[in-house]
């Protein structure tokens, strides 16, 4: 009998462990893959309720409202993006502009004004000092000189991408208006590939699914939110111009990964440090590790308490997905364990036990 059991449990754990590596395989390579029919999926199912609460108010056909919404849609995103691109173009444009003069005017006389203090304090040293200034001179021109090669370099290999780009955004919304015009039509042929207990799992995982994404996107909307009011003050306190329009852009970049609020204000307290405005580089170092703290803290409760996660096990999940994933591992494994446990919890599939309810209400 132990041996059956045995048996039966080394097949259970192989099966896991096929369904995990299929799944891992799936949004590994496949999923980018497909990533533009993904993205109009989800615009689909955001847009679903809403098209039909002003098809059933109207009784115009769905077809209609949906392009109506949809065409509102991309004009309010782009006019956006527009915008932003705008400033931030126009920003590094005078910024890139600007550093010639800004080595003329502020840095070289800055250095001069070090060396000649030093040299009336210490008049043997004029030679290693002259030395060392030439040094400091060469190593800053060399620095902004592939700092500016760099971002050229960026800008280049953008363009190079972009026509790649523009297909894949073309595919994008062109599938987003089938998916939206057609939704019902695609969800009932798919549901109807499935027949009894497997089709209510399908309805459920769905279901499950959905609640599950519109949760997740609440939580980083509260991050997001968060982030974007602790730069705008620190902005405003530090005297930057446009706070909220940097702060805003910043909390975006804040909620990707790879590059996080330290990709803007780590270089923004570096060259604050060598235009000798110590005020600001402090200023941006302390903003930075602020903000780093309280990202650390509050993301993994505010994610886990939206999709009903341990705010470790959702953690240890959003590590796990990066360092398999990536930023796609980031934000799928908490969905997929989140569902997984809802649909455990419901009785379609039986993964693991809960404490129950008595055995905790003894140890209180």
């Amino acid at each position: 009998m132990n041996i059956e059991k045995q048996k039966a449990f080394i097949i259970r754990v192989l099966y896991i462990a096929i369904i995990l590596l299929l799944v891992y395989v799936g949004i590994k390579y496949l999923l980018p893959l497909l990533m533009p029919f993904v993205i109009g999926l989800i615009i689909a199912v955001s847009f679903r309720r809403l098209i039909d609460l002003v098809e059933k108010r109207t009784r115009i056909k769905r077809v209609f409202v949906s392009i109506i919404i949809l065409i509102i849609f991309y004009s309010i995103v782009g006019l956006i993006l527009s915008l932003i691109g705008f400033k931030v173009f126009n920003f590094l444009g005078e910024l890139f502009n600007s550093i010639p003069a800004l080595y003329q005017n502020t840095i070289l006389p800055a250095l001069n004004k070090v060396a000649d203090d030093l040299m009336n304090r210490f008049p043997g040293i004029e030679l290693y000092v002259e030395d060392f200034l030439n040094n400091i001179s060469d190593s800053i021109f060399k620095f902004l000189t592939n700092a500016s090669s760099t971002v050229v370099s960026k800008i280049t290999n953008f363009a190079g991408q972009l026509p790649s780009f523009l297909i894949k955004l073309i595919f994008t919304i062109v599938s987003s208006f089938f998916f939206t015009i057609d939704y019902y039509r695609i969800t009932d042929f798919i549901i109807c590939q499935f027949k009894g207990e497997k089709q209510k799992m399908i309805l459920k995982l769905k279901d499950s699914g959905i609640g599950t994404l519109a949760k997740f996107i609440k939580a980083y909307a509260a991050i997001i939110t968060i982030t974007f009011m602790e730069l705008s003050v620190g902005f405003l306190i530090l005297g930057i111009p446009n706070a909220f329009f940097f702060g805003g852009l910043v909390a975006i970049i804040d909620v990707m990964p790879i590059l996080g609020t330290g990709a803007v204000l780590l270089p923004w307290s570096i060259i604050s440090f060598i235009l000798g405005n110590t005020k600001l580089g402090i200023g941006m170092l302390l903003l930075y590790i602020i903000i780093t703290a309280v990202r650390q803290s509050i993301e993994p409760k505010i994610v886990g308490q939206q999709i009903g996660l341990h705010p470790l096990v959702t953690l240890i999940l959003m590590f796990v997905g990066t360092q398999l994933m990536g930023v796609l591992g980031l934000l799928l494994l908490p969905i997929i364990a989140t569902i997984l446990v809802k649909l455990n919890e419901e009785g379609t599939i039986s993964l693991f036990q809960r404490p129950s309810q008595n055995k905790d209400n003894e140890k209180e």
